[in-house]
């Protein structure tokens, strides 16, 4: 084994020092501004049929219209269940802040009863707050998703009864 180890050393050190003798094919250096026109040119799209179907009109614009006016009703409740989300998340966020100090309170309050007595009286108290709290958020939470789903459904339905009004025969 220790004769493989150095004609491997040998062999190493017998390439790195010797100049390869094998040609290396270099590509030539573009120019920068060929290399650009020749990637500008290779990206630009022929307008021509674009405009062929422009001129055919071949959907009328009163189509695209209608389709635009969808969207923006889509987009509008989108919207409006957008924010009325924001305002369960912030009826959250301030329930839970007011239950955790609620908590505190009512733990410093434990610490400081005597009894058992006391130590109970102090649990209900705080029990009987934190479910009013609860009773009080979820009446909250609750007009808001009302008005949330009235919001978002509003654009869709007055939309829809465009489009009934439109289908009326007189």
């Amino acid at each position: 084994m220790p004769e493989l180890k150095t004609t491997k050393r040998v062999v190493r050190e017998v390439l790195r020092s010797e100049p390869s003798r094998l040609p290396i094919a270099t590509a030539p250096t573009p120019d920068p501004e060929q290399a650009l026109e020749n990637a500008i040119s290779a990206v630009t799209i022929d307008p021509a049929p674009a405009e062929a179907a422009r001129a055919s009109k071949a959907v009328p614009d009163h189509a695209l219209a209608y389709g635009g006016q969808a969207w923006a009703a889509l987009a509008e409740a989108q919207a409006a269940a957008v924010r009325g989300l924001e305002a369960m998340v912030d009826e959250m966020n301030a329930f839970t802040r007011s239950e955790i100090a609620a908590a505190a309170d009512g733990a410093t309050a434990l610490l400081g009863a005597r009894t058992f007595a006391e130590a109970v009286e102090v649990n209900l108290g705080f029990a009987r707050r934190s479910f009013d709290a609860l009773v009080g958020s979820s009446a909250k939470l609750s007009e808001i998703g009302a008005k949330t789903a009235s919001d978002a459904s509003r654009p869709v339905l007055s939309r829809l009864g465009d489009s009934w009004k439109m289908l009326r025969i007189s």
